[in-house]
């Protein structure tokens, strides 16, 4: 019985001693020298938008290169869970862009809250209209940042917009 107790209390140690060498020889470096202060970011790193223009209070314009993107979000506040209305301008030099491909990628700055986009369709007039639902952070954040992809005349553009969702 004893020679039992022995043998496997050897063949527990050989284990555990064999995990962590096997450990140690697959170890990957952190990422972030502190993820749970500085946040866990998956795929794109969004930095804030500028504060100025907030799309939850109202429409913002942003330079696209030679482009002039407004986007408006309704209603006012925007809230998480509920279908929101995207409307956007294109125009260069004042005269509406007809033709672009517009999609919205909706995120939150050092948090994954997964894919979410909005492919803009094109009503005539330089004017790009789509829906979105934007979830409920289990944090209690509200801000986000909604990035917008244009492609016309061959080039893809670019330009990030803050978007604060209301209680």
């Amino acid at each position: 019985m004893k020679l039992l107790a022995l043998a496997l209390a050897a063949a527990v140690l050989l284990l555990t001693a064999g995990t962590i060498w096997l450990g140690a020889r697959v170890r990957e470096d952190t990422v972030v020298a502190h993820p749970y202060e500085e946040g866990l970011a998956y795929g794109h790193h969004h930095e804030a938008a500028e504060a100025e223009c907030d799309l939850g209070a109202g429409p913002c314009t942003r330079r696209l290169g030679d482009l002039e993107l407004t986007l408006e979000v309704t209603p006012r506040p925007p809230r998480a869970m509920s279908e929101l209305a995207v409307s956007g301008r294109l125009a260069r030099e004042g005269a509406p862009v007809e033709g672009a491909e517009v999609v919205l990628s909706f995120a939150m700055a050092g948090m994954s809250m997964g894919e979410n986009l909005a492919r803009l369709a094109g009503g005539g007039g330089g004017r790009y209209d789509g829906k979105a639902i934007l979830v409920r952070c289990h944090s209690g954040r509200r801000d986000w940042v909604v990035t917008a992809w244009v492609r016309a005349g061959g080039e893809e553009r670019r330009a990030d917009y803050a978007l604060r969702l209301g209680d």
